[in-house]
Parts: structure tokens; C-alpha cells; sequence
């Protein structure tokens, strides 16, 4: 894993103008409140647009290890207090920070409101002139990846809460189709493109793409699901195997350990028994294939067989994140939440059956953080109709329901307590908006 320290630090260095002299930097501190002095616990503490964060003790300390950059934007938010944003530039010498930051405790008038019986989604953003692709959150902008109604043209475009476009750059042609935008674990947006990669950056307002080596890229960070007490959790998943790993790989020692591993045993024996079912020459074609590419006979069975395009093979889905310090992996085919420490180090399970609905078909294979809120919610859909659930990660319980109002939403991102989609009205012709929704749970 050497290799990937060193093109991580590489990508840290896109965009900045030099590299980092240092590997890392050490921020730490402690969150009192600015009028009683007392310390805060359990306030977030994250890197703003990135998945790295942290929460402060009953003492209200906090710590924190990160990739040496030139800037770094601060986020403090809890519950009753207003959410306190702290800029630092970083020099070349400085390893470590220290810091003493004091929130704002904030009251909120309980005023009579009127309730409609169905709640109206907001327009993000919306034109007739374009159709939106694929979004993703900047600062308290919007990037949007777009597509020309006259001319098929793509661009990515970032926008403001006003509706206003403040800048637009052409998806270059040779870049091939752009698919996608993909936050990676170091907090950047990346635009995934049929022959490249970009990654999206912003200067004054003025939106610049960076191109990043392809094949690198997809097998050194894409695999990368999160940071925590300076380790990178990542896992060897692959769609065509019903079987993979989490690790964690240490920064300051090289070392990686295994985690999790994450296997649909039924899934697994039907795709075993592909080789066993082949006649004897496919057999021989799939050991040459096995040979030349270094992996196992049953792989090279189930490729050749088309096993794992069928209808009988569902690729895995178990995902991981990090919650206030805690590791959490929802392994759907053990029906358990496991829990792991900062140092990866197992804390417990409890069990889980949110992905077994009534309606088996409901359950889609997909859950969203609210890296703001730090909760998490499992996606459903009921011919066309998303519901979400949100799911305490301490327990595993399901919290309560929100159906989606508009039909068919796409490209589901939360943040704030709100649900953020695309989506084109059912039987129109309008182009595909950005809209968002207050979650609102029910216990129904």
C-alpha cells in the first residue's frame, strides 16, 4: 500500500501549486460555551465537504490528524448553539495547532405553524435551458452537472442558493461521456467521465477541473471509504465477486489490517457451482483465463458463464461509515451492525432487519449519510415511490419513515435534515430539476 501513500499526497497537492512538507498536520483543542465556560460534549468537529471528522470529549477536547494542505476550513456544530466556522492557513513549518474555541448557545421561538396535510418540495434549481445530470454539495453552493437541451453539450456548473449560475466550464469532448460526480473520501468532487477524470476546483468563485490518472485514481482511491485516527478504511470490493474485505491502512506505520469481511454465502455457492456445471472444455477455457490473470477457476467461470450479469446474481452491498468516532458496517448478509473503534478494533454487534421488508422488492441496496446530522437513513422504493428509513446507529432500530414526494427521485443526497434529488415531473417535458425536501419522520 506504499504506492498509495504517495499518489494520495500527490492528489492533495492538485490545485494548491506546491506539495506539502510534511505528511500530516495535528489539530487540536477544546469547545467550551462562550458564556458559562462550561465544556461541550459530543460537538462535530469536520473538515468542511469532506468526510473527516471528529467530536469532542465530556471535557470537550478534540483531535484531530490530517493530510498537510495549505488551507483548512473548520466546521463546530451541536445542537442549541450556532455552528462556528474556523479558517486556518497552514505554512510550510507547522505541524501541530491548538485551539480554544467558544459557540454561541441559541434559543428557538416555539410559534403556532400551520400544517398542510402534504408538504411542497423547494426548487433548487431549475431552467429550461439545461437538464441536470448528476449534483453534489460546495460550501453552500451547488455543483451541477448538466446537459444542453439544444446541443447535447455537457457542462459543470456551480450555482448558488439564489438560483444564480456563477460559473460554467465545457466537459472537454475527448473526456468521453461525463457519467457521474463522485466524492472521494478526501472530500473532493470529482467528475467521473468515460475517458477521464476531473477533479472540481474553485478559486474566487472560478470553477478550474484537474485532470487525475484514471487508472490510478480508480485503484488507490476509489477504494478508499474513509479516514479515521489517521488510518484510511478501505475494502478490495468487486461487483463480479460476492465476497470482500474492509481494511485499515496506517499512515504513520504503513501497516494495514483486515477489518470486516463482508460474504453472501448462498450467493457464493451458486456462483462456485458455475464451474462445477460447465462442460469440459469451458472448464479448460476457464482455467487458461484463471492462469493468464492470476485469479481463482471459479472467477474465471462465473465471468465466462455470464453468471454475474444475470438475473440470479445481485452484487454486494454492506456499506461503512464512520459515526462520532465509531465504525459502523452494515452487513446486510449477516443481518448485524458491527461496531469498530477508532483503532478498528471490534466493540460489538447488534442486529438489524430494516433491508427485510414486507415487500422484499422495496428494499433497493441503498443507504445515505447526512455527514452534517451524522445519521443515516436505508433508500426504498415501491413501483416508482422513495421512501427512506432512518436507522440508529447505535441500536439498529428503524427511527421513523419519510415517503419522497415527488415520483421516481434520482441521485439521492441528505444533508441538514433535508433530501436532496433530481428529478423530471412523471409524463412532462420539463427538463430535470434539483429539488428538496424537509425529512420529516413518522413512526408509520
Amino acid at each position: 500500500m506504499k504506492p498509495f501513500f504517495y499518489f494520495f499526497l500527490l492528489l492533495l497537492s492538485v490545485g494548491t501549486h506546491s506539495y506539502a512538507q510534511k505528511q500530516s498536520l495535528y489539530i487540536s483543542g477544546k469547545v467550551f460555551d462562550r458564556d458559562s465556560k462550561l465544556y461541550l460534549n459530543h460537538v462535530s468537529i469536520r473538515i468542511n465537504n469532506s468526510t473527516i471528522a471528529t467530536e469532542s470529549d465530556k471535557k470537550g477536547n478534540f483531535d484531530l490528524l490530517i493530510p498537510k494542505v495549505k488551507h483548512v476550513t473548520l466546521v463546530f456544530s451541536i445542537i442549541g448553539y450556532k455552528k462556528e466556522i474556523k479558517e486556518l492557513d497552514i505554512s510550510g513549518s507547522d505541524t501541530t495547532l491548538t485551539l480554544s474555541v467558544s459557540m454561541k448557545s441559541i434559543s428557538y421561538d416555539l410559534t403556532a405553524v400551520e400544517i398542510n396535510s402534504k408538504p411542497k418540495p423547494d426548487t433548487v434549481f431549475g431552467t429550461t435551458k439545461f437538464s441536470i445530470i448528476d449534483f453534489d454539495f460546495y460550501e453552500d453552493k451547488y455543483f451541477l452537472l448538466t446537459e444542453d437541451i439544444k446541443t447535447d453539450k455537457q457542462f459543470i456548473r456551480l450555482a448558488d442558493e439564489t438560483q444564480a449560475l456563477l460559473y460554467s466550464v465545457a466537459i472537454p469532448g475527448d473526456a468521453g461521456k461525463a457519467k457521474n460526480l463522485y466524492r472521494d473520501f478526501m472530500g473532493y468532487s470529482n467528475i467521473i467521465c468515460e475517458n477521464k477524470i476531473f477533479r472540481l476546483l474553485v478559486f474566487n468563485d472560478k470553477l478550474m477541473l484537474a485532470s487525475l490518472p484514471v487508472e490510478d485514481y480508480n485503484a488507490l482511491v476509489k477504494p478508499v471509504i474513509d479516514t479515521i485516527n489517521s488510518q484510511l478504511l478501505f475494502s478490495n470490493y468487486s461487483r463480479d465477486y460476492p465476497l470482500f474485505n474492509y481494511f485499515s491502512y496506517n499512515l504513520n506505520d504503513s501497516s494495514k489490517k483486515e477489518v470486516h469481511t463482508i460474504q453472501d454465502e448462498e450467493l457464493m455457492h451458486a456462483y462456485r457451482f458455475e464451474y462445477y456445471s460447465m462442460k469440459s472444455r469451458d472448464k479448460l477455457m476457464a482455467l487458461e483465463v484463471a492462469q493468464e490473470y492470476g485469479v481463482d477457476k471459479h472467477i474465471a467461470a462465473a465471468m465466462i458463464s455470464g453468471f454475474t450479469h444475470s438475473m440470479f446474481y445481485t452484487p454486494l452491498y454492506a456499506p461503512l461509515y464512520i459515526v462520532s468516532d465509531t465504525i459502523c458496517v452494515f452487513d446486510h448478509y449477516k443481518d448485524c451492525l458491527f461496531h469498530y473503534d477508532k483503532s478498528a478494533k471490534k466493540i460489538d454487534s447488534v442486529k438489524i432487519n430494516y433491508h427485510h421488508p414486507k415487500n422484499w422488492k422495496d428494499w433497493k441496496n441503498l443507504m445515505v449519510k447526512d455527514f452534517t446530522e451524522n445519521s443515516i437513513y436505508a433508500v426504498f422504493d415501491n413501483n416508482g415511490h422513495k421512501y427512506l428509513k432512518m436507522i440508529n446507529t447505535r441500536s439498529g432500530k428503524e427511527e421513523g419513515k419519510y415517503p419522497v414526494i415527488h415520483y421516481s427521485a434520482d441521485k439521492i443526497r441528505i444533508r441538514d435534515g433535508y433530501i436532496y434529488y433530481v428529478y423530471r415531473p412523471f409524463q412532462s417535458i420539463q427538463e430535470k430539476y434539483l429539488y428538496k425536501e424537509k425529512i420529516i419522520l413518522s413512526k408509520n
